[in-house]
Formats: C-alpha cells, sequence, structure tokens
C-alpha cells in the first residue's frame, strides 16, 4: 500500500490510537489522515464484517425474512451470511472506486479505499446497538410485514428508530466522502461521483440490457 502521501495532516495532538472511534465522529478527515499513515490495517477487517452483518441485517428486515422463519434465525443468517460474505462486497467496492476513480484521475490504491470505507462504517456498526432495544420493543415484529401492535407509542418507536438509523447512514457517507476527498485529492463533487461510479457502471449497462430485452419482446 502506498504510504500517505507527506502533505496530509493532521492534528496529532487530539488524534491517535487511543481515541479513533471518537474523532472519527468529529474530526473525520484527520482521523482517517492518522489511520493512512501510521496503522492503516487497523480494525480494518472486523469493521468489514461489522458492517457486513448490518447490511444483511437491513437486507433481512427490507425483504420481511420474519415472515418466512423465526427472529433467531433470521439473526443468525444474517451473522453468518453477513459476516462470512459482506466484508467481500467491501473489498470488491474497494476495487472498483480504485479504478473508476482513475478515470477522474485519482491515485489512491484499493487497500486505501478499504481503509476509509471501515472506518466510514463506523456509525453505520453503532446501528447494532439499536437492535437490542428494538428486539425488547418489537419483537418479532422488527423482520415481520404485519406488525401485530398497532398503538401510538409503537409507531413512534419506529420513527425514532427510523430517524437515527437513518442520522447513522448519512454520517457514514460523509465519512466516506471525505476519506475519498483526502486519498483522491478531490473536491466533494468528485468525491460523490467516485463513491457512485462503480454502481453506475454495473446498473447502466443492466437498464440497457433490460430496455433491449423489452423492446425486443
Amino acid at each position: 500500500m502506498e504510504e500517505v502521501r507527506d502533505n496530509i495532516q493532521y492534528e496529532e495532538s487530539s488524534v491517535n490510537e487511543s481515541n479513533l472511534f471518537i474523532s472519527i465522529w468529529t474530526k473525520p478527515t484527520q482521523t482517517l489522515a492518522y489511520i493512512l499513515k501510521h496503522c492503516p490495517e487497523k480494525y480494518v477487517m472486523p469493521l468489514l464484517i461489522l458492517g457486513g452483518i448490518v447490511r444483511a441485517i437491513g437486507r433481512a428486515t427490507m425483504k420481511d425474512m420474519g415472515d418466512k422463519m423465526p427472529t433467531i434465525g433470521v439473526l443468525a443468517m444474517a451473522i453468518i451470511f453477513g459476516g462470512a460474505l459482506g466484508w467481500i462486497t467491501y473489498y470488491i467496492y474497494a476495487w472498483g472506486m480504485s479504478a473508476t476513480g482513475k478515470w477522474l484521475k485519482g491515485n489512491a490504491e484499493p487497500s486505501e479505499f478499504r481503509t476509509i470505507i471501515a472506518w466510514a462504517l463506523v456509525p453505520t456498526v453503532c446501528s447494532l446497538i439499536l437492535l437490542v432495544p428494538e428486539l425488547m420493543i418489537f419483537g418479532d415484529d422488527l423482520f415481520r410485514s404485519q406488525i401485530s401492535n398497532t398503538s401510538t407509542f409503537y409507531s413512534i418507536m419506529w420513527s425514532v428508530f427510523g430517524v437515527l438509523e437513518i442520522i447513522l447512514g448519512i454520517w457514514t457517507m460523509v465519512i466516506l466522502i471525505k476519506g475519498i476527498s483526502l486519498i483522491q485529492k478531490f473536491n466533494t463533487g468528485k468525491s460523490v461521483l467516485n463513491m457512485i461510479l462503480p454502481g453506475l457502471v454495473i446498473i447502466i449497462p443492466l437498464i440497457i440490457i433490460g430496455l433491449l430485452i423489452r423492446s425486443v419482446g
């Protein structure tokens, strides 16, 4: 992995290995610069694995997996498959951002992208903490299409947890964009484009193929 460029600055006095999980929230650019220079592999794999578990739980919720199996089964599958396979998605995404970033005149390596992706996932991983009160309040309804309780309290709690998860997701994106800007020396606009380009490279051809098949049919 290439060393972080010497001109990347960070606040040595306020960012160190003992407070990375705190400073990543309030000083993401300085924190990522410190990590990339001093400990680029630190916690990368655990964070990617936990991120995969969060994504698997989110998919299970969206697909109402609780309609097909008990909650404990849903959680077990999310932990096993999300943990075992989710990190692979992030590895592919890191490679994709590195490759498409070169189209934008960036030169960051996949290993640098993996580091910033992993640490950008910290807010998303923290959403796992919300899972405990969610299970206590909603129980099996958390993964079901039809909820058994329609009380006002239930509705309010659904909204509260939903807003909290959105905020955590947005902050993950903010950290990731700042990380891309750091390693690629991009402005915010180019960093956002670098972030979404790998998805566009996959989605656009699929849309074109789908339209062609539909027109032929």
